[in-house]
């Protein structure tokens, strides 16, 4: 199984708010081709241009694994009502009665999987595909799952929000384990347990030895802030390429 970074996450936070830019993979194994979650609205053009850049459209992908309902993970699933969708049960059946204090599950999550061929996943470890099989890691949501798919040269975990960033192998606590920090805790343990390549939801996929961090993508982001009456643009340049620090460079765009 071959597995290919579509968009990958952006692990950045505003006073408020997370962006909500998730990592989404290909899966392709000549028999099936699966996309790993679908992303935030905001992607959809993005998404679709990935898709065709690897000579694929929407109707192509045949199965969707969804690691979990937050928002930032579902909201282009109606691109793929074809499909074969994959969900946690543990997440679709909370979806029907979500928590006050949940920031992540919306309350449209149900109604936007109406109508699809959904396949619910046990909270157990299972093979799904051939060298495929699913890794519960609850903690960030009620019952997020991940995959594990096997490769030569190491079995690759493909984490979702179990983990966020490359950080949270580094400094240990989840970052954005909020809805049990101590279930988060241990499935982060279980994740950088279960292979040697990690693609986390949140950031460029990287290895992990030693307590060190090996990047294996990276990408540059610009960005522009209309923050001037004047009608001219911020603009900033954000880079994971080792070189000088961004700066702020006043311009109109």
């Amino acid at each position: 199984m071959r597995v290919d970074l579509l968009i990958p996450g952006l692990p950045a936070k505003a006073d408020h708010f997370l962006f909500g830019i998730c990592s989404l993979l290909l899966l392709r194994d000549g028999k099936r081709t699966i996309l790993f979650d679908t992303g935030p609205f905001r992607v959809r053009p993005v998404l679709v241009e990935a898709l065709a850049a690897h000579g694929l459209t929407p109707e192509d992908i045949d199965t969707v694994f969804v690691s979990h309902l937050h928002w930032d993970h579902i909201e282009n699933i109606d691109l793929f009502r074809h499909a074969q969708i994959l969900v946690p049960r543990l997440e679709f059946e909370y979806a029907a009665a979500i928590r006050p204090s949940d920031w992540g599950t919306p309350p449209y999550a149900r109604e936007m999987l109406e109508g699809m061929r959904i396949e619910l996943l046990e909270d157990r470890e299972q093979e799904i595909f051939p060298g495929v099989r699913t890794l519960p890691l609850p903690g960030h949501s009620v019952g997020l799952q991940g995959l594990v798919v096997k490769a030569e040269q190491g079995d690759i975990v493909l984490a979702s929000d179990a983990l966020w960033s490359a950080r949270d192998a580094v400094r240990g606590p989840p970052d954005v384990a909020f809805f049990d920090p101590e279930k988060g805790q241990a499935s982060l343990v279980r994740a950088l347990g279960a292979g040697a390549i990690y693609y986390p939801g949140h950031d460029r996929p990287f290895t992990f030895k030693d307590g060190h961090v090996t990047y294996l993508a990276q990408y540059t982001y610009h960005l522009r802030f209309s923050f001037q009456p004047d009608g001219r643009d911020i603009r900033t340049m954000i880079s994971t390429e080792d070189r000088p620090h961004p700066s702020s460079i006043p311009g109109d765009i």
